[in-house]
């Protein structure tokens, strides 16, 4: 199934989300590799007074994919770097809030996860795969990495002991 993205690319597991290369400039604060972020991604997450600052620059912008790290964006030198009171939405590896997003576009939080726990939900994966699989999304705008959010979704599932794969269906990216 394709989460509907509208952008072109393929992440490998069978999105159709626009694909973000490695950067080819680590993180200067952790030195972890980051992910190249396209200028749309840049001018939809940049608070208006940031994006000001590096209107001109939107092009050169690499996501820090460090959870521990306090930077979110870093331009190719290594000279700017934007933190999360910068941006607009809270980021999903980076951040522990429960309003924090696990599917930007579909506006699926973190909360939504626990309440679904507290109730006794079963198939959580497999609802979660629903939710995120309905309808168009619009992840190189709406997600602060410029990509589908399945990847951190498995990741914070796999965090409290669920797996994606819990029941073998194909959700809406994997």
């Amino acid at each position: 199934m394709s989460c509907g993205c509208g952008t072109t690319g393929d992440t490998g597991s069978g999105c159709g989300c626009s694909i973000s290369s490695s950067s080819t400039a680590n993180c200067p604060s952790c030195g972890a590799t980051g992910r190249k972020v396209s200028a749309l991604t840049i001018q939809s997450q940049f608070k208006k007074e940031t994006l000001e600052h590096y209107t001109n620059n939107a092009d050169k912008f690499n996501f820090c994919t460090n959870p521990t790290c306090p930077f979110i964006y870093y331009d190719d030198s290594g000279s700017i770097i934007i933190h999360q009171d910068e941006i607009k939405s809270k980021v999903t590896i980076k951040n522990d809030d429960p309003s924090t997003p696990l599917c930007y576009c579909k506006k699926l939080l973190k909360s939504d996860f626990y309440k679904m726990v507290e109730d006794k939900v079963p198939d959580i994966a497999d609802k979660i795969k629903t939710i995120i699989s309905e309808g168009k999304s619009f992840c190189e705008k709406s997600n602060p990495k410029g990509v589908c959010c399945t990847e951190d979704v498995k990741l914070f599932l796999a965090k409290h002991g669920l797996a994606w794969e819990e029941t073998g269906s194909s959700g809406c990216c994997g």
